[in-house]
């Protein structure tokens, strides 16, 4: 299990689908992917995925980079992913090309680090509160 307390701040970085049920905007099934920092769990930004297209455009991408760097002013040294997925796979290709290593892991891995973001999405954005 992998822990904030692990990391220094903007040592590395998160991708990861925060959606556990697809997210509906009109009648399109999306996934959020939101970018946070594993040391402070400082959501960096998001970009939404149409189901269908398997992964977040990568101009989308970019722009979610630029965006974090923007915010920190320096990269990451690694990204961590949590699948073998399409949308990994393309977080992790834009990673390399900004110089920073790939590091895939479980999601439960990152449990304490993206578990409440995770649990505010669902109850906030999704409705599915206590």
């Amino acid at each position: 299990m992998l822990t904030p307390d692990q990391f220094r701040v903007n040592e590395a970085w998160i991708a990861v689908r925060i959606n556990d049920e697809f997210l509906f905007v009109g009648e399109e099934p999306y996934d959020v992917y939101f970018l946070m920092d594993a040391a402070s769990a400082y959501v960096l930004g998001h970009v939404l995925s149409k189901v269908v297209d398997e992964s977040p455009q990568e101009k989308d991408i970019e722009a979610l980079f630029q965006a974090a760097w923007s915010s920190k002013k320096e990269w990451a040294e690694k990204l961590i992913v949590t699948e073998n997925s399409a949308a990994d796979r393309a977080f992790g290709k834009k990673a390399v090309e900004k110089g920073l290593t790939v590091e895939t892991v479980v999601l439960s891995d990152l449990e304490a680090i993206v578990g409440d973001l995770k649990e505010l999405f669902a109850s906030d954005v999704m409705g599915h509160g206590e």
